[in-house]
């Protein structure tokens, strides 16, 4: 019998997991699905709010792996690539469910939005409402950012790698979400 050489695969660096991957070996994408699904679910989360949408995303992104694992450039960090394919994939969801909302909104809104205003009586439904309002209004760096820095705890050089930006681009960025947000639920904080 010939000696066969088992792998550790969870001493392995992503890397050379997807080193493995190219050559279909199961135990090394289970391990790069291990160490990387609830993360991305959490990260993608903070693009669409829903976390059933959320996780049915990050598969098709691990489906996609599988299918295709070459295309993963070898030449970057896997962890930054895989961030900016779920962060890529995100934005395609939000740009489709952005036509579907306005086709809705120029053929079914205008009926219900004076019956909706009506039916709102509580301050924190209020204050919720008016936070998600200035998220959706965010850009998609300000939300990726959002996400990677208060969701994930992600460092300030990690978001740069991630978004392929500057480190100051990153504090400032946060600087002017945090402000952002300040300013718009100022009303929240007064009496009236």
């Amino acid at each position: 019998m010939f000696g066969i050489i088992k792998t550790n695969y969870t001493s392995l660096s992503d890397e050379q997991l997807m080193g493995s991957v190219l050559k279909a070996e199961c135990k090394a994408f289970e391990t790069l699905y291990d160490r990387y699904f609830n993360k991305l679910v959490w990260f993608a989360r903070g693009f669409l709010a829903d976390s059933q949408k959320s996780e049915d995303l990050v598969q098709d992104v691990f489906i996609k792996l599988i299918e295709k694992p070459e295309q993963f450039d070898g030449s970057r960090k896997f962890s930054t690539w895989i961030y900016v394919v779920t962060s890529n994939r995100c934005k395609q969801v939000l740009r489709d469910e952005k036509n579907r909302l306005r086709i809705l909104q120029e053929n079914v809104m205008p009926f219900t939005e004076k019956t909706a205003t009506l039916h709102q009586t509580s301050d924190f439904r209020l204050l919720k409402e008016k936070i998600q309002v200035v998220f959706n209004d965010c850009s998609e760096k300000e939300k990726s950012i959002y996400s990677l820095r208060f969701e994930q705890e992600l460092s300030i050089k990690e978001i740069a790698e991630i978004l392929q930006i500057p480190e100051g681009s990153v504090k400032s960025g946060i600087y002017y979400l945090l402000k952002k947000f300040a300013n718009h639920l100022k009303e929240f904080s007064h009496e009236h």
